[in-house]
């Protein structure tokens, strides 16, 4: 779902291990949650959907590391999700209540910055609460408040995941259309997302 491998996922949320000449090394995770090792909850999701996001505008895997670890102080564990940073070159700048600007894994205020920010997520009550994939044309959507945030048809809030399992069973979409009393399109690109995911796993 994140699009990234499980390997990656895994090393992003648990942290990882790795040899040096002599011995090994470690290092730690970025989500700053009390874990359950290989188990991602809802909200876990979202800070990696962020961590996806900074990783492929090159910020560095230390600087988000390092940016997590401070901002979780003062935002608890789930500081990507909550605390408003932008992206400056391949840097993340945390903007504070009173536009102040500064550099989260160092404290160091700035006075420059670019806007690079995903517009993938919703937020509701300063918390990020909706991921919207993009390429589906608007119309999937995961969602805390919505079927424990599985993801789902827009305006219909059907999973995808049971129209992917009628349509793999009919073969055709008309069917499954009707079934579910939605439109074509809709069936068409939740069968695409489902596709899409299935394949990426």
């Amino acid at each position: 779902m994140i699009g990234v491998s499980v390997q990656r996922v895994a090393r992003w949320a648990d942290g990882y291990e790795f040899r040096l000449k002599h011995g090994y090394g470690a290092s730690g995770p970025i989500l700053q949650t009390d874990r359950h090792k290989g188990v991602v909850s809802f909200d876990e999701l979202f800070e990696l959907f962020f961590v996806r996001e900074y990783v492929g505008l090159k910020v560095p895997l230390a600087h988000i590391r390092s940016t997590a670890e401070n901002l979780a102080e003062e935002f608890g564990p789930y500081p990507f999700s909550t605390a408003e940073l932008i992206v400056n070159g391949r840097e993340l700048i945390q903007r504070s209540a009173e536009k102040v600007l500064h550099r989260p894994d160092v404290g160091q205020i700035v006075a420059a910055f670019a806007a690079g920010f995903s517009k993938s997520v919703n937020f509701r009550e300063a918390n990020a609460a909706q991921y919207v994939p993009p390429g589906f044309e608007g119309k999937i959507y995961l969602d805390r408040d919505i079927r424990a945030g599985e993801a789902v048809v827009t305006a219909h809030a059907i999973p995808t995941r049971s129209i992917y399992a009628l349509w793999e069973n009919e073969q055709d979409l008309n069917p499954v259309a009707e079934y579910f009393d939605i439109p074509l399109p809709d069936v068409s690109v939740a069968v695409r997302y489902e596709g899409q995911w299935r394949l990426a796993a």
